[in-house]
Order: C-alpha cells, then structure tokens, then sequence
C-alpha cells in the first residue's frame, strides 16, 4: 500500500499527509503523546491533561507558518503551547522519509531554536533571556527501518563540571528537547513495544495504511480511543480509493503492453488486437484514445 501510494498523485499525498497531521492534533493522541514525552506533565493524570488540552486558557494552537526576516520560512506541521507548571512550546512532526539526505536531529535542533527566537515580543523582551520558555519537538517516524523499530532517542542542552564545582539552575539551560520516535509500519500490533505501547501502537495504526479500518477500530476499542474514528475513517477511505485507482492504471498500462505486443508480434491491426483480448466497448474506446493521442 505504502508503494502505492508514493507513485500516487501530489495531490493524494497531500491529502494524507494533511489526514496524518489531524491525527497527531487530536486530542487522545495529543494528551498520550504530552504524558509520555513532556517532563513538566509527569505528575499529571490523562484525563487532566486532556481536560487542559480543552481549556482555551492553557493550551493555545500557534501559526505553523513561521517566518525570520534572513532566516527564511518554516511550516510545521502541529505548533501549541501548554500551560503547565511552567508554559510549554510543543512541536509535533510527521517525518515519512527517514533518509531525506540530511539529519533529522540537525533540522529537528534547528526547529527548536526557531521557536526559542520567535517568542521574542511573546514571551521575552530584548535581554530578559530568562522569561525564554521551553521547547519540545517531537519527531515521529512512522516508516523507520526495522530494525529500529520502537526506538526513542532524546536530545537535550546539558550541564558537564569541567573544572571546579559551580552549578547552575537547571531551567538556566534546560530550554530544548528533541525526541525521536521511530516506528515500523509493518509491526506486527498483537505485540506490545517494551514502553509507551499505549501511544506507540496506535501511531502505528493510525499513520500507516497497511491495516484495514476494521483493524484500526479493533485497536481503537483495545488501546481506549474514543473520538479519534472520523480521521482515521477518512484516511482509510482515501487510502482504499488510491490503491483502486492505482490498479486500475497498473491493468490500463498491462493492456495497452499486450496490445502493442500483438500489433507487432502478429502484425495486425488495433482492433484485430482489440478483438483477440475481447475487450468492451467501453475499454476499446480507452484504448484508441490512447494510441491516437
């Protein structure tokens, strides 16, 4: 399905591409992904994150478009902050391509700092460096190689005593994490990852399209997902569309092969082609637009 769906159209990727965004922005997937990855929520239930996710007064979607005058222009693909102990910038990215030729640790650090210099006039004015809040990007790939299947790497600015013993507060540095989460789409759901199966599992569902939609209810109702359907219904439904498309353009191209072949092998005429296939009328209508363009 998944190689189906990269000779699709640009068009057809977008719209799941867009599908796969509103299911990391949902907020069963969003709390999960908060209690699991962000130190500050540790101490908090699910249910009250997810209760802090719907209150307009702690949590806030931001432009995922974000601009610096030299620096050039970023789109994210989810951007929030949280309003916990502290506020929390959260960045969430879907990256399918886990080989792009470049590192994602490198764009993931650099989109932290993006966000870090455009809470400026926000959060912070000139010098008051201290009022900088900290940034979470977390980095899901969905289509990693097996063998790093349920791997999860952290990154973060720490402090190392070279000389002396002089220590400095840990929110002085503790500005930035990147996480990295690396999944499988053909991991086999009946087993479970060794930490963070809750989330781990269904991102595996919900972001691939290698299970049916009936499958992806099962997981659904097993893992306590409630109002997340209507999205995954939807990229289950243009996934189908896409690989039915797909097929048929595959039986169009193996068509028009075996008719060239006949043509020239017998040296024949189209129809006579047409007539040793006994094709429609329909198919011989598609057929002769074909070769007469």
């Amino acid at each position: 399905m998944e190689g189906i769906i990269e000779k699709s159209s640009s068009n057809h990727k977008l719209v799941l591409d867009n599908y796969c965004k509103l299911i990391i922005c949902n907020e069963e997937i969003l709390s999960r992904l908060v209690k699991c990855f962000i130190d500050e929520a540790k101490h908090l239930t699910l249910n009250e994150i997810e209760r802090l996710i719907k209150e307009k007064k702690s949590f806030h979607h931001l432009d995922k478009e974000n601009f610096i005058p030299y620096s050039g222009k970023t789109n994210y693909d989810f951007l929030c902050t949280i309003d916990l102990s502290q506020r929390i910038y959260l960045n969430i990215e879907i990256q399918n391509d886990p080989n792009p030729g470049y590192s994602l640790i490198t764009r993931g650090l650099t989109y932290i700092s993006r966000i870090m210099t455009t809470q400026w006039k926000n959060e912070y004015y000139d010098y008051d460096y201290n009022h900088i809040k900290k940034v979470y990007s977390i980095w899901i790939l969905p289509q990693s190689a097996k063998k790093n299947d349920g791997h999860i790497n952290a990154y973060k600015i720490d402090e190392i005593n070279i000389n002396g013993t002089t220590i400095e507060r840990i929110e002085t540095y503790d500005k930035g994490v990147l996480i990295m989460i690396y999944l499988n789409k053909e991991h086999d759901t009946n087993e479970k990852y060794i930490i963070y199966d809750n989330i781990l599992t269904p991102l595996v569902a919900f972001l691939n399209n290698v299970l049916s939609y009936q499958e992806k209810r099962k997981i659904m109702k097993e893992y306590g997902f409630n109002v997340i359907d209507k999205e995954v219904e939807k990229m289950c439904n243009l996934g189908e569309m896409i690989e039915r498309e797909a097929i048929q353009k595959t039986r169009k191209t193996e068509r028009i092969n075996s008719i060239r072949n006949i043509v020239e092998g017998f040296q024949c005429s189209l129809e006579k082609a047409m007539d040793i296939l006994k094709l429609t009328d329909d198919e011989r209508k598609e057929i002769r637009k074909y070769f007469q363009a």
